[in-house]
């Protein structure tokens, strides 16, 4: 049901192309919105840079479902069942800084809540995961905002509980230096935006001797924005997917922890006072292979950008 539902929401983006206003400059320019207009996804994909001086804040929370998971004795996919629970919430602090209209900079922090429990085990954790930083390059930007395009580079660190695990612990990091490299771009139709996006991200080997696998990833998002008295309403819809290798260990290759998926999903925001957005996406996993199987996400995130100084 909640498949056909995702679906169906996905379809009704696409139909509701035509009736409404597009994000242009004269519109912007009315609503008295900053110069460089926003385009972000709820997906955390943003192909423009903040202009000089002006920063977001944006707080995120991703709640995930399972129906699958592996069993890592058998290397086979199972049933969850009704005894066992998988209670997840990842939340994600996220603060750009635009150093320049061309150069942002950024941190990422992570926070887990994890909680397993089946009728012979029980496996919790709460705390940080890996820290991040890094930096946005705006690569085009042609008049109007009708295609732009930029890359960044972000850096990973271990700070995220992974060694000296015990039984009942959950890591809650890689224990591994990350190194990822993305471009993401914009095109705007008529009356939709596209925002697409690929990225790599290499992992260094841990002190517990594990060279954990690379990951690689592509995604593409519709959005149509709808204007009016009371805020601005959006709504978006795309694909995304992503490929870990396996992880090594002595040079060999561990089995059954590559992974790769396909996902679509579906969202919306609504934006107030110019410069707070509220945005809302639901995920839906059509393909997952030997991992944990998800049945749907939630994505609740909270935007709020201003300006360090004003230029008078």
């Amino acid at each position: 049901m909640k498949k056909k539902m995702i679906l169906l929401l996905f379809s009704l983006l696409l139909v509701l192309v035509r009736p409404s206003i597009g994000q242009n400059s004269e519109i912007l320019q009315d609503t008295g919105f900053a110069k460089r207009p926003v385009f972000i996804s709820v997906l955390n994909l943003q192909p423009l840079t903040l202009s000089k001086n002006r920063i977001l804040f944006s707080l995120q929370a991703e709640f995930p479902e399972y129906y699958k998971y592996l069993n890592s004795k058998n290397g086979k996919t199972e049933q969850v069942s009704e005894t066992m629970v998988l209670n997840e919430a990842y939340y994600y602090g996220r603060a750009v800084y635009g150093l320049t209209d061309r150069i942002n900079l950024f941190t990422i922090i992570q926070l887990a809540s994890i909680h397993h429990f089946s009728p012979t085990t029980t496996i919790t954790d709460k705390g940080f995961g890996d820290f991040a930083i890094g930096g946005n390059y705006r690569l085009l930007e042609s008049k109007n905002f009708e295609n732009n395009l930029t890359s960044s580079i972000t850096v990973g660190f271990p700070t995220g509980k992974y060694k000296n695990i015990r039984a009942n612990d959950n890591p809650l990091g890689l224990g591994a230096y990350k190194f990822k490299g993305d471009v993401a771009g914009l095109h705007r139709f008529k009356n939709l935006d596209m925002i697409y996006s690929i990225y790599f991200e290499y992992r260094t080997g841990n002190s517990q001797g594990l060279n954990v696998g690379d990951e690689a990833g592509a995604s593409i998002t519709f959005q149509k924005q709808f204007n009016s008295n009371y805020g601005n309403f959006g709504l978006e819809g795309g694909a995304y997917g992503f490929w870990n290798l396996k992880d090594k260990k002595a040079g060999s290759s561990i089995p059954y922890t590559d992974d790769y998926n396909a996902n679509l999903f579906v969202g919306a925001w609504f934006n107030y006072l110019k410069d707070f957005y509220l945005r809302f996406g639901v995920p839906y996993t059509i393909y997952q292979n030997k991992s944990w199987l998800t049945k749907y996400t939630a994505l609740i995130q909270l935007d709020y950008y201003f300006d360090l100084k004003t230029n008078k």
